[in-house]
C-alpha cells in the first residue's frame, strides 16, 4: 500500500517527518472505510468472520487513502446457515483451510474488557470495541495506550470517557488540526460514536451495520445518550507512584501480565445454532449476534487436535464431470427454464450437490468472450444474498455455469397466481419482506462495497433462488458488467459494447434506448421485482388486459386507487400493512420512467430497515401519463407488435 498503515500515518509527528498531520477529510474517509469492511465481515459474507485484532496497525492505506483491514491472522469464521462439514483436509490446490478457533487473542488498548474473563468468546461486538478505540485515536491523533502521557492520560478510551463526564468531549481533538478545517459537530459525533463502540457491556454496543448507516448520514437526528463513566470500571487500572517514571514502569508491567494471562486462555467453542436473534430491551440497538449454546463452552488447557472445514474456490470443470453429474444433462435432472438457459441439478465427484446452468445463444462470439472473461470476476464475488459460484465450462462449444445447489425453488415459480397449484404452499409476507431487504443488501455489495462495480442487468424473479428457509440467492450473472474504479473512486467503463440484453418488463427505458448499463437501470430492475412481490403478478404478461406490470401500478397511481388493492390476493390480507405501504411506494420510486428520480440502492437499504423519513419528495412526484408514455415509448411499441403478432 502507498501510504503505508494507517498509525505510520496518524502517529507521524511533523516536525520528524516535515509531513503534514492527517486532515480532517482522509480520517472520516478511513473511519467509514473500516466501518464498512467490518460490516462486510460480520454480516454480509455467507461465513461471518470475526477479525479479533482491529487497530491502526493493520489498517493498510491506499494511494487515495481509502482503507484496507488486513492481518487476518486471529480471526474467527464462523458458518452463518450451515453447521461446519469437517472433512479430511486435502491437497487439491483449490481448496483452502480454515480454522474456528476462539482462543483470545489481539493488543492490549484494543481487547474489549470481556475478553479479560475466563471462559470469555469472541463476538462481533468484540470488534466493534475495537473499532471504537480506532475512531477515538483518528480523532484525537493518539494512540490507544501511550506511556508518554501522564498516569491519567495513558490510557487512551478512560481518558476521553473522562472528558466526556465534564463536558468536555471535544479536549479530547487533534490539536494538530487546522481550526476551520472541520466541524466540531462532526468531531463531537465520531467521538460519541467511538465512546458508544466501547461501552463496557456487550449488549449496550452498536453493531457495524448500525455505524455504517449512522456515518453514511442514513440515520440523522441525536444519537443514543451517553452514560455516565463515573459507574463504568476503568479499562484498565494503574497504580499509582510517587514519580511518574515508577508509574510508567508499573504500567507497562501491568500491560505485559495482562498480554501474557489472556494468551493463556484457551477456549473452544461449538455453534449449534445460526440464527440471529434481536437484541432485548437491555440494548437500544438492533443488533444481529450469533446464537450461542452455553453448554458448548469448554476451556481447555490441554493441547486438541485442530478441526478444518474446507473451502472450496472455483474452478475450470472437466465436461465429462458435469455429464456424470447431470446423467448427461436428462430431462429428469432438468429443474427449470432460466432466463438465457436451462437448469439441472446432479452430484459433482458423487458428493457436491450441484445446479448446472447451461446457457443458450452459444454461437454469439461476443456473448461466449464476455462468459470466459467475467467468470473470473464472479468468481471472487462473496456475499450470502448471491449464488455461490463452484465453476464452469467452456469445453465442446458449451457455456456452462456451475452453482452449489442448495434451494428449494425460484421466487418466480413460488410467486405467481398460474404457478401455484390448489394446496400449494403460498408465500408468506415475512419471506417477501425479507427477500427484498436480503436482494437490497446484495445489489448494494455489488455496486459500491467491492472492489469493481457490478451493474448485474438481469435482475429478475427468475434469478432468485430461494433456499430451504426462503433465503435468497441472486445469480445470472451472465449479463453483468464489472467496471473498473479509477483513482478518484468512480467508475470507468471497460465495455463499450451497448447493445440491449435483459428480459423485457425488467428494463429501464433509458437502458432500452441506449444499451449503456448503470446502477439506476439495475435499480429498477430491483422495483420491478419489488412489485412482483407485492402484487404476484408478473413484469410482463401478455394473458393481461395490461401487459405491463408497471404500467398497471402506474395507472394505479394516476387514478388515486388504494394501493391495497395491488396486494397479492392469495395473502388473504395476512399481511404488514405499513411494511406492505414502505414496499408499494419503493418500488414505484424505484421504476420512475427518470432515473434521476430513483433512490441510489444505499438508501434503498436504509429505507428497508425502517427509515421511511429516508424518501424524498422528489420520489414521491407523480409522474404524468403524457411524460410517462413518452419515456416508456419502445416498451409499448414492442407490446402492440407482439399484440399484432397474435403472439401471447
Amino acid at each position: 500500500m502507498p501510504n503505508r498503515s494507517l498509525d505510520r500515518v496518524l502517529f507521524r509527528r511533523p516536525e520528524n517527518t516535515g509531513a503534514p498531520p492527517l486532515n480532517w477529510d482522509r480520517r472520516r474517509k478511513i473511519v467509514r472505510g473500516l466501518a464498512a469492511a467490518l460490516f462486510y465481515l460480520h454480516e454480509q459474507l455467507e461465513t461471518q468472520i470475526i477479525h479479533r485484532d482491529v487497530k491502526t496497525s493493520n489498517v493498510m492505506l491506499d494511494s487515495q487513502y481509502n482503507a484496507r483491514l488486513g492481518d487476518f491472522g486471529l480471526a474467527r469464521w464462523l458458518e452463518h446457515e450451515l453447521e461446519y462439514q469437517i472433512r479430511t483436509p486435502a491437497t487439491k490446490r483449490h481448496q483452502f483451510r480454515l480454522v474456528d478457533t476462539t482462543r483470545i487473542g489481539g493488543t492490549i488498548g484494543y481487547l474489549p474488557p470481556e475478553s479479560f474473563q475466563k471462559r470469555s468468546v469472541a463476538t462481533t461486538k468484540s470488534d466493534v470495541f475495537s473499532f471504537g478505540v480506532v475512531v477515538l485515536e483518528v480523532v484525537s491523533g493518539r494512540r490507544a495506550v501511550d506511556l508518554t502521557f501522564p498516569d491519567e492520560q495513558i490510557i487512551l478510551l478512560d481518558w476521553i470517557r473522562r472528558l466526556s463526564d465534564e463536558d468536555k468531549l471535544l479536549q479530547a481533538g487533534d490539536s494538530r488540526l487546522v481550526d476551520g478545517s472541520y466541524k466540531l459537530a462532526d468531531m463531537e459525533r465520531f467521538l460519541h460514536i467511538g465512546l458508544l463502540c466501547t461501552l463496557h457491556n456487550p449488549l449496550l454496543r452498536p453493531n457495524m451495520k448500525w455505524v455504517v448507516e449512522v456515518l453514511s448520514g442514513n440515520i440523522s437526528g441525536k444519537l443514543p445518550t451517553l452514560p455516565s463513566f463515573e459507574s463504568h470500571p476503568l479499562y484498565i487500572s494503574l497504580s499509582s507512584s510517587s514519580n511518574t517514571s515508577g508509574s510508567k514502569s508499573t504500567a507497562s508491567s501491568r500491560l505485559s501480565t495482562a498480554t501474557a494471562t489472556t494468551s493463556s486462555v484457551n477456549i473452544t467453542v461449538s455453534f449449534a445454532s445460526s440464527d440471529y436473534v434481536t437484541a432485548t430491551e437491555e440494548t437500544i440497538y438492533e443488533t444481529a449476534e450469533f446464537g450461542v449454546n452455553g453448554s458448548n463452552l469448554s476451556t481447555s488447557s490441554s493441547r486438541r487436535p485442530t478441526n478444518f472445514f474446507m473451502v472450496d474456490t472455483p474452478r475450470e470443470i472437466p465436461f465429462k464431470e458435469l455429464i456424470v453429474a447431470t446423467d448427461n444433462f436428462a430431462e429428469s435432472r432438468r429443474v427449470a427454464e432460466l432466463d438465457f438457459g436451462t437448469a439441472y441439478q446432479g452430484f459433482l465427484d458423487n458428493r457436491h450437490h450441484i445446479l448446472v446452468k447451461r446457457l443458450g445463444m452459444t454461437k454469439c462470439p461476443a456473448l461466449r468472450t464476455r462468459f470466459s472473461s467475467e467468470l473470473q470476476n464472479l468468481a471472487r464475488l462473496r456475499h450470502r444474498n448471491l449464488v455461490q459460484l463452484r465453476g464452469w465450462c467452456t469445453e465442446q462449444g458449451e457455456m456452462l455455469v456451475v452453482y452449489d445447489y442448495s434451494a428449494n425453488q425460484l421466487l418466480s415459480h413460488l410467486l405467481f397466481h398460474h404457478n401455484n397449484i390448489t394446496g400449494s404452499s403460498i408465500l408468506q409476507w415475512r419471506h417477501r419482506y425479507n427477500i427484498i431487504k436480503s436482494l437490497a443488501s446484495a445489489i448494494l455489495y455489488l455496486h459500491e462495497e467491492w472492489d469493481e462495480q457490478v451493474i448485474h442487468r438481469n435482475i429478475t424473479s427468475s434469478a432468485i433462488i430461494l433456499d430451504p428457509d426462503m433465503n435468497p440467492r441472486l445469480s445470472s450473472f451472465a449479463l453483468a458488467e464489472f467496471l473498473t474504479r479509477n483513482d478518484h473512486g468512480h467508475h470507468a467503463a471497460t465495455n463499450k459494447n451497448k447493445s440491449v440484453r435483459g428480459i423485457f418488463g425488467y428494463m429501464s427505458p433509458e437502458y432500452i434506448e441506449s444499451g449503456e448499463a448503470t446502477a439506476m437501470a439495475d435499480v429498477y430492475s430491483f422495483g420491478v421485482v419489488v412489485l412482483e412481490v407485492v402484487s404476484g403478478y408478473m413484469a410482463a404478461d401478455f394473458r393481461q388486459p395490461e401487459v405491463l406490470l408497471v404500467k398497471r401500478v402506474h395507472n394505479f397511481e394516476t387514478r388515486k386507487r388504494p394501493f391495497e388493492e395491488l396486494v397479492d390476493i392469495r395473502l388473504k390480507e395476512e399481511y404488514n400493512t405499513e411494511e406492505f405501504l414502505r414496499l408499494t411506494k419503493l418500488g414505484i420510486a424505484c421504476t420512475r420512467s427518470d432515473p434521476k428520480l430513483r433512490p441510489t440502492i444505499r438508501q434503498i437499504v436504509s429505507i428497508l430497515d425502517g427509515n421511511d423519513k429516508s424518501f424524498m419528495e422528489e420520489w414521491q412526484r407523480k409522474e404524468g401519463s403524457e411524460e410517462w408514455k413518452e419515456r416508456n415509448a419502445c416498451s409499448l411499441s414492442l407490446v402492440r407488435r407482439i399484440h399484432a403478432l397474435g403472439l401471447h
